[in-house]
């Protein structure tokens, strides 16, 4: 078993996109004994073997990975930094904080789109691992419904009101996300607006913030309000810039 361990883990670095993640299907499928091997052979992984490592490591649910985890925020890859992030939030490996704190300050200096996935994924982890707090005021706190899965979500009808309360109280909405509740309690779509803006990081904070709060209510109007319908959204502060 150790002699296929070892290849699957190999495959993990193969040409063939679908030869690496079959080999990562078939890792997951034999448990955690695979933990030891992949981890010593994570952080000479190219960037897609590293990536399928990153899905073995939190399908398996184990905090084994922690140390191998947390060396991959640094990496020069925007998407291995990003999916490391949530790996690391999911795991809830709190030693993880000062790389991520190292690494969400260098996507700051490099002056990337807050909206970005990986900026996302390190505000996320963060968060998660108690090491930045979420200005989430009353009112806006007070409308949310609760949606497994999705964690806080607010009902279409109310986005606008929740979109309000946030700028009242300094905080930029980037976007928002819509979810169809199913029948069967499911959660399905997850979908943007139909308008989308950008922040110019060179104006003063109020002005963002007032920029952010018009385009997201005129894409609030435009959101369908069933009463199936909820909405994440995504809003930062001024120290995230």
């Amino acid at each position: 078993m150790e002699d296929v361990i070892a290849r699957l883990v190999g495959e993990l670095d193969a040409d063939s996109g679908e030869v690496a993640e079959d080999a990562q299907h078939a890792l997951i499928a034999l448990g955690p004994r695979v933990l030891d091997p992949l981890i010593a052979a994570a952080p000479g992984l190219g960037s897609f073997g590293q990536l399928c490592a990153i899905e073995v490591f939190t399908a398996l649910g184990d905090p084994r990975p922690g140390d191998a985890l947390t060396r991959m925020p640094g990496s020069d890859n925007s998407v291995v930094r990003q999916w490391a992030a949530e790996a690391l939030a999911d795991l809830g490996i709190h030693r993880a904080v000062p790389c991520l704190s190292q690494a969400y300050e260098a996507f700051r200096r490099r002056g990337e789109d807050p909206d970005d996935c990986e900026g996302g994924a390190l505000r996320r982890a963060l968060t998660e691992l108690g090491a930045r707090d979420v200005v989430l005021p009353a009112r806006a706190a007070a409308l949310r419904h609760p949606v497994p899965g999705l964690g806080s979500a607010w009902p279409t009808a109310r986005l606008a009101d929740a979109i309000e309360d946030l700028a009242d109280h300094g905080q930029a909405v980037l976007s928002f996300k819509v979810w169809q509740i199913g029948a069967d309690g499911g959660v399905y779509g997850g979908h943007g607006p139909d308008i989308d803006w950008s922040i110019d990081r060179g104006r003063p904070w109020p002005q963002i913030v007032a920029e952010c709060r018009e385009w997201a209510l005129l894409a609030a109007e435009a959101t369908d309000t069933a009463r199936n319908l909820v909405a994440t959204i995504c809003w930062i502060d001024a120290a995230d810039l």
